[in-house]
């Protein structure tokens, strides 16, 4: 039994919008026919990197083939990336896939899914995190049952970042560290990351003021501080900037905003604005404790080398006398329950229903909504 990509049980949670090709459907992480209003200097192509996207459906299949097309990951600092989708079901992992990455039509398949006549099963697929993937349709058993995962409503949360958000270093896409915590905290996760991109633009804090959101986040630094994107004079007033546009959408809604995890090497190292990796943590910490004394009293500051600091060096992903900036396969889930704990601290984590290790949602807020 085929379903088509653009098949309407299919659900692509976690994209902002769909493209639709000859034969294929890409989920991107920004409003496709506007992207280049987000990034105008270029870039693209991170947002077609559909980190935290998960293609869902629920079906009593036994197995399931995939065709799809994917690209090759961008020229890397450190380790390549290999491109890997995961498949869950009922929330459960049951299959890592190893891509490929000529670009052309490919498929895989994978046995042994939990489904029985009459019993449908909710399967995701997790698609890579660095690398463009656009899906062609899935292949089921005949006469397989097939459905929509409308199985409830999970908080909304949506984050913002940088290749450290997006994924880098991690062993699998459902293995990042964001989506470890979506996946243990019960949150349909809406990743906004994007590798060298997390710069406070002002198109990126209009989404997130319409994008529906139980739980915002944000964790920025590093690439304001390699980059030189602001200065000590500027930083602070474009973060206070970024947090009021959204807070036009969501003006009451739990937002934690976090610095720069550990950057061995930057620390105490300027950037091309003048700024140390320290220097830049405290006018993060300044510009959230400003609108926290103007009455934004639901934002919080998380500051990243308590989450993930020196004792956690070891768990970076390159080597040591490099640039040190990403969490290893093992470090990611370090980082994980270390921001979840964070967020509990803080009291805005929001709580999620038992049913189900991992979120289900639907969209509202603005006419803006996450693709299905």
């Amino acid at each position: 039994m085929r379903v088509a990509h653009d098949d309407p049980r299919l659900r692509y949670r976690g994209a902002v919008s769909l493209q639709r090709g000859p034969g294929w459907t890409a989920p991107w992480r920004l409003p496709h026919p506007e992207a280049a209003l987000y990034l105008p200097e270029g870039g693209l192509g991170r947002a077609a990197m559909p980190s935290g996207v998960r293609v869902v459906l629920r079906t009593d299949s036994t197995a399931l083939t995939c065709r799809y097309q994917a690209d090759p990951a961008p020229r890397l600092n450190g380790p390549p990336e290999v491109a890997r989708l995961d498949v869950l079901c009922e929330g459960r992992h049951t299959a890592t896939v190893e891509l490929e990455t000529h670009g052309g039509d490919a498929e895989f398949r994978v046995e042994g899914l939990p489904g029985r006549p009459g019993e449908p099963a909710t399967v995701e697929l997790w698609l890579p995190f660095y690398h463009q993937f656009r899906l062609c349709g899935l292949t089921l058993d005949a006469g397989a049952a097939v459905g929509p995962d409308d199985a409830g409503e999970r908080p909304r949360w949506v984050h913002y970042g940088s290749s450290i958000s997006q994924g880098r270093g991690a062993a699998s896409p459902s293995r990042t560290w964001a989506a470890l915590v979506a996946r243990r905290a019960g949150w349909e996760l809406t990743s906004l990351a994007l590798g060298a991109a997390c710069q406070l633009q002002p198109m990126t804090a209009r989404l997130m003021r319409d994008l529906p959101a139980e739980l915002l986040t944000v964790c920025v630094g590093i690439n304001i501080q390699a980059l030189g994107s602001h200065n000590r004079d500027s930083l602070a007033s474009a973060l206070v900037g970024f947090v009021r546009t959204v807070r036009e959408g969501h003006p009451t809604t739990p937002f934690a905003v976090m610095s720069t995890i550990v950057a061995p090497e930057r620390e105490e190292v300027p950037g091309p604005s003048g700024m140390t990796m320290r220097e830049c943590r405290a006018h993060i910490r300044r510009a959230v404790g400003l609108l926290r004394e103007h009455g934004d009293a639901n934002l919080h500051y998380v500051h990243g080398p308590k989450v993930f600091g020196p004792s956690c060096t070891r768990l970076l992903l390159e080597p040591e006398g490099t640039d040190r900036l990403h969490p290893s396969p093992a470090g990611h889930p370090v980082l994980a329950a270390r921001f979840l704990a964070a967020l509990h601290r803080a009291g805005c984590a929001p709580s999620a229903p038992a049913a189900s290790e991992v979120p289900q949602a639907t969209g509202r807020s603005r006419g803006l909504t996450p693709a299905r």
